[in-house]
């Protein structure tokens, strides 16, 4: 067109289409070629001349079916059969034939558009590929250079949309509305704080700066950093030095004017701090110097455990369950055999009697044995021993006190605490950490009235979450001590037993006699106690009386319920671990009986040589049950037979057994003795522990009861109740 002519010609204008690519455009469409392979196929003439814009990328440029790696850049389809892959190489050799190729553009990366509905776990690999090894598990693996890129980068800028940061508007009001008044308050205060007296305020001046966040997103193609293995080796001797060195050195210390202008009296003057000296590293210390140090003590107590292994290696295998017994074997028999592993006992506790034994709460493998006397007409002083079940050689640590000990106990929450009850009615508490005698808190003669034995010692953790120690004495008292940052314990009188006159429930005792001497105390002892499993404010309490109290922190001095157990004192009960309402009690009148919490009457009575001690529940087999007296260990199983224990263990001498008790595993028992020593055995050839443990225990007792169908009516209705109720 010419400016000078005002005549219009509109110039001729064909496309022209390659002919021959008819057939090759059908497959080239069915492939899904990109817009840029397509438009190739079509050329632009004007007036005979060819017009046909040229590709707006470099033809030096790389391609992108070459050099891409990121798997978001291939669009290429994945074939899942043969059949498909020979249509591929096809389209493929066909695509080539043509001169056609696929340039890399400028096509932003959040513009692709990514099938996350295709599985990447499914393809094919071409036998043409060369696969690369496989890397090795101790070096990082060969990463391909990355893409290159061109000297220039065509980039978009897009607005978007404007977001306010900070925006003050003007604002105003016809004065006498609320919002004037606001104004006008506002605007005092700023004049007050500005100019007037205001301004002279306390100002902290801050500066706070954004946080710089670098994010990441999934288009991102990062070179990963070069890194190598590197081998290092310190032992623990070297650390030990290097720290050691390190707590030597003292900081650079600035000159003391104290003592460089002596104005003051000398005696007045700090005393210069003296300086670390290289030499005494380099001479070291003398056995005199560390011979007592907790450090040396520490190192032979580790020493000594590992040199007792090769005295106890089977037994210590045994005892940790790393050597057990075939449950399919052909042989096995029943005959609750007991396997001795070791004792523990030493020339300090030789002939103590043992009045009370303890395990540590978070490690079973430490336990404290409580020595006093076991008769009133003995004279023994107080003996306290810390056992660890890896060194049965020897006590870790050893307390003498000048008062018998009645009763210890660990705490649950601090587990170095040890609670101590004496003959004397004395309570404290005990760190075992130290070596020596070290008292966190004792009670005082102006705050604890007991001046009579202490036979219990239990801690408990009140709601908030304070630990405090209930205890019982020989005059019938239940006090609680609770500790005070000045190492005191504050004695609060919970109850005091009573003497229970006329009928009440459990067994019936023998008629006595009448007498006409009046009772020199109207408070009978209270020699053992057990929480409630379930309830938390609830406790019972076993008399020499022969009864056992119901009684509740929630009320004072006064008891919720009583029955009576035994004919003679109660020496010790404990709860089942399987059933919580059932409850096992043992006396001096040789017998060991169960209770049904709910039910008035004695479930079951088991028979004993003499006056049973202690008793204990299996923690892994519902219907096992030991118990000592005398000299006698007897172990029963209810679901075989209750007239008589499966088994029986008469230890020889003139000895009495105090206590027993089963490991958190139930396959290894401790028993204590009047000599001062703590027995351990291996229960071994015991019927396989069934899967429903309650369900069990629960068939045994209905069992039990079949010829007594009124209480077994009872316990029917009581389970009934529980289930309806949640209980």
């Amino acid at each position: 067109m010419s400016s000078g002519n005002s005549e219009y010609s509109q110039p001729s204008t064909n496309i022209i289409t390659d002919e021959s690519s008819d057939s090759e455009s059908t497959v080239k469409t069915k492939a899904a070629y990109s817009f840029m392979e397509n438009r190739e196929k079509y050329k632009v003439i004007v007036d005979g001349v060819d017009c046909t814009p040229d590709n707006i990328v470099d033809n030096d440029f790389v391609t992108m079916q070459d050099t891409f790696t990121h798997a978001a850049l291939d669009s290429r389809p994945r074939a899942r059969s043969e059949v498909a892959l020979k249509e591929a190489k096809s389209r493929t050799k066909s695509a080539l034939d043509t001169g056609m190729k696929v340039y890399a553009t400028t096509i932003s990366l959040d513009d692709i558009y990514i099938d996350h509905t295709l599985n990447t776990e499914e393809g094919f690999t071409s036998d043409e590929l060369d696969l690369d090894i496989a890397p090795s598990a101790f070096y990082l693996p060969k990463m391909n250079p990355i893409t290159s890129y061109p000297p220039e980068i065509t980039i978009t800028l897009k607005e978007t949309e404007t977001y306010f940061l900070f925006e003050l508007p003007t604002t105003s009001y016809e004065k006498g509305t609320a919002e004037a008044t606001l104004v006008e308050e506002e605007n005092e205060f700023y004049q007050y704080i500005t100019v007037g007296k205001g301004k002279n305020r306390k100002m902290v001046t801050e500066e706070t700066q954004s946080k710089e966040c670098v994010s990441q997103t999934r288009h991102t193609l990062a070179t990963r950093p070069q890194k190598k293995n590197a081998i290092s080796f310190a032992s623990m001797w070297d650390m030990h030095d290097t720290y050691a060195r390190l707590a030597r050195v003292k900081a650079e210390e600035k000159p003391d004017e104290m003592v460089m202008y002596q104005s003051a009296a000398p005696t007045l003057l700090r005393k210069k701090i003296d300086k670390y000296d290289p030499s005494d590293e380099r001479r070291g210390k003398n056995f005199d110097e560390i011979y007592n140090t907790p450090q040396f003590l520490d190192a032979i107590l580790l020493t000594e455990r590992v040199l007792s292994t090769l005295n106890y290696d089977k037994e210590q295998k045994t005892f940790r369950g790393l050597v057990k017994i075939d449950p399919l074997s052909l042989d096995l028999i029943y005959i609750y055999s007991m396997k001795p592993l070791w004792t523990l006992e030493c020339p300090e506790a030789e002939n103590r009697p043992i009045t009370s034994i303890t395990f540590n709460p978070k490690n079973n493998d430490i336990l404290a044995v409580g020595h006093g006397k076991f008769t009133y007409a003995e004279k023994f002083t107080g003996l306290i021993c810390v056992w660890c079940t890896k060194n049965p050689c020897k006590p870790e640590r050893l307390y003498n006190f000048h008062d018998p000990l009645t009763s210890v106990a660990f705490a649950d929450i601090n587990p170095n605490w040890l609670a101590c009850g004496f003959s004397n009615g004395d309570v404290l508490i005990l760190d075992v950490i130290s070596y020596p005698i070290k008292i966190i808190a004792k009670s005082k003669r102006d705050t604890n009235p007991c001046f009579e034995p202490i036979w219990t010692t239990s801690w408990r953790t009140s709601d908030n979450e304070n630990q405090f120690v209930m205890t019982t004495c020989q005059d019938g008292r239940i006090n609680r001590f609770t500790s005070t940052k000045t190492h005191d314990f504050i004695c609060s009188p919970m109850m005091r037993i009573s003497t229970v006159e006329g009928k009440m429930k459990g067994i019936e005792a023998p008629r006595q006699c009448q007498k006409e001497d009046v009772p020199i105390t109207r408070h009978p002892a209270a020699l053992c106690m057990k929480w409630h499993p379930n309830v938390d404010h609830i406790y019972f309490v076993g008399t020499d009386e022969g009864c056992i109290h119901k009684c509740s922190t929630h009320y004072l001095n006064q008891h919720m319920d009583v029955f009576r157990a035994h004919s003679g004192p109660v020496y010790g009960m404990e709860f089942s671990p399987f059933m919580d309402t059932l409850l096992v009690t043992c006396g001096a009148d040789s017998a060991v009986r169960l209770w049904m919490e709910g039910i008035d009457d004695v479930i079951l009575t088991m028979n004993c040589p003499t006056a049973v001690y202690d008793v204990a529940f299996c923690p892994v087999n519902s219907t096992v049950i030991i118990c000592v007296s005398g000299n006698v260990l007897s172990i029963w199983d209810l679901r075989r037979k209750n007239h008589m224990p499966c088994a029986e263990y008469t230890f020889p001498g003139q000895v009495v057994l105090t206590y027993i008790k089963f490991s958190p595993s139930g396959d290894n028992v401790f028993v204590g003795d009047t000599l001062g020593r703590v027995h351990t055995f291996h229960l071994e050839d015991t019927p396989i522990a069934p899967f429903y443990q309650k369900k069990l225990l629960d068939e045994t007792i209905k069992k039990a009861l079949c010829t007594r169908p009124l209480i077994l009516k009872q316990l029917e209705k009581l389970e009934k109740f529980r289930e309806k109720f949640g209980k």
